[in-house]
Formats: structure tokens, C-alpha cells, sequence
């Protein structure tokens, strides 16, 4: 495996949850970041954080072509060219399809899985030009592995991404660009806390804090599996739906009652 590329982090989704935790943890290595989101106050909060951080914030739509592109372009020319890519930016609608909104899942599809569209593209071509590996890392969730009752939209838009970054992946095979996919089970961050009512679904999972979520990518970026599983039922949950797919279906309608 080549050595990693020295250069900029761009963290988006980086006013909160698990874009925050990643920005803290880099900081500490003594990395250099570029934080991106659309929630300013958000983002300096992430900064008063880690004041001891090389950093620059960037107020940017994912879902704005034109917004990533301009972020990608001022990123460059205030930090330097960008070696690392950490995308974490995302949004989450829960309930019955009936019940949730044509706007909401329109809304997951274009901050989840077209805002992953925007970054990598804008960012693609600083990536190619890295000296060393350079990284790709999509957030997506487990909830992109396989559906769940009431997450449909938040499952529909997060397999996209799989898709996307599996495609990407071996597109970019043979340069220096490592894709990597981070499926996380349920996390205890704000886009969690601020739901009214959590889906049944989750009853099959501890809440992990973003700290535990983050330590586990942050490890598995040295590691040669390139889609990251956090916890051991994330892990059984694709062992068993690949070797006895009922049994997973039987386990998740009995939760969702």
C-alpha cells in the first residue's frame, strides 16, 4: 500500500456529529483542514474546538454544484492542494413512506447521495495530483446495505452512495486514489437527538457516539477492507442476509412491531 498522501483534509458535514469528531481527532494528528458545511455558526464552533488546528471553514451547499465547486477552488488556493477527502455531510427523515414528504426524500437524495455526486467530483481531479495515497472516504451508513422499516428514503439514498462509491472505486483502480465506505450503525449525534421518535429498527443496535464511530474509520483507513463496519451486528446483519436472507427478514419485521 503506498504511503499516504501529505496534504489537505477536507472534512464536510464538519459543524457537527461525526464531521466535528473527525475534525477534532485530525487536529490532534497535527493535519491540516478544510471544514465544510452550510451551517456557519456550526462551523466555528467546530473551530473553537480545536484551536490548536491549521483550519479554514468553507459555508457550502453539497447540493449546489457551483457551491462545491467554488468551496474546492478556495480551499485550494487558502490551504493548498487537498489529499483527503472525508465526507460526512448528510440528512435523515424518518417514518412510513406514506408519511414522509415527496420533499423529504427528494431532500435525502440531493444532500446524501448527489451532495456525494458534488464532492467527488470537485474534488477528484486535486486528489489525482496527490504525491502519495490519497483518500476518498464516503459516510454512508449500514442503512446502505440493506432496508429498514421507516428509513426508506435515509435506505434508498444511502445505497446510492454505495453504488456510487463501488462504481468510483474501480473506475479509479490502478491511481493513487483509495476509495474507501464507511456504513456506520446508528449513531447518538444531533441528526439523531433531534428526531421526534427513533425508528423501531434501532432497537437492534446500541447507539454508538461518534468518538466510537470515528475511532473505528480512522483505524480501518490503515487496513485493506475498503468498506468499514463498525460493530459486530453490522457484521453478523451481512453474514446471515448473505447465507439466510429470511432469517435477517424475520429479525427486522419482529422489531419493527
Amino acid at each position: 500500500m503506498k504511503q499516504r498522501a501529505k496534504g489537505t483534509w477536507v472534512i464536510t458535514g464538519a459543524a457537527s456529529g461525526f464531521g466535528r469528531e473527525f475534525a477534532r481527532r485530525l487536529a490532534e494528528r497535527g493535519e491540516t483542514l478544510a471544514l465544510w458545511d452550510r451551517d456557519a455558526a456550526g462551523l466555528e464552533e467546530t473551530r473553537r474546538r480545536i484551536p490548536q488546528a491549521r483550519t479554514h471553514a468553507v459555508t457550502v451547499d453539497v447540493t449546489d454544484m457551483a457551491s462545491v465547486e467554488r468551496a474546492a477552488t478556495e480551499t485550494l488556493e487558502t490551504l493548498g492542494s487537498v489529499a483527503h477527502v472525508v465526507h460526512c455531510a448528510g440528512v435523515l427523515r424518518v417514518g412510513r413512506v406514506e408519511a414522509v414528504s415527496a420533499a423529504d426524500h427528494a431532500l435525502m437524495m440531493n444532500v446524501n447521495y448527489l451532495g456525494s455526486v458534488h464532492v467527488a467530483k470537485a474534488l477528484l481531479p486535486q486528489l489525482e495530483d496527490a504525491r502519495g495515497r490519497a483518500t476518498l472516504l464516503f459516510v454512508a451508513s449500514v442503512a446502505g446495505l440493506r432496508g429498514f422499516p421507516e428509513l426508506a428514503g435515509y435506505c434508498a439514498s444511502k445505497h446510492a452512495v454505495v453504488g456510487f462509491a463501488q462504481a468510483l472505486r474501480d473506475e479509479l483502480h490502478g491511481t493513487n486514489v483509495d476509495v474507501r465506505l464507511l456504513c456506520p450503525p446508528p449513531g447518538d449525534t444531533p441528526m439523531v437527538q433531534q428526531l421526534e421518535r427513533l425508528p423501531p429498527i434501532y432497537k437492534l443496535s446500541k447507539m454508538f457516539t461518534a468518538e466510537e464511530i470515528v475511532d473505528a474509520a480512522l483505524k480501518g483507513l490503515d487496513r485493506r477492507a475498503w468498506i468499514q463496519l463498525v460493530d459486530l451486528s453490522s457484521k453478523a446483519l451481512l453474514k446471515v442476509g448473505a447465507l439466510a436472507p429470511g432469517v435477517v427478514d424475520r429479525i427486522i419485521r419482529l422489531a419493527a412491531r
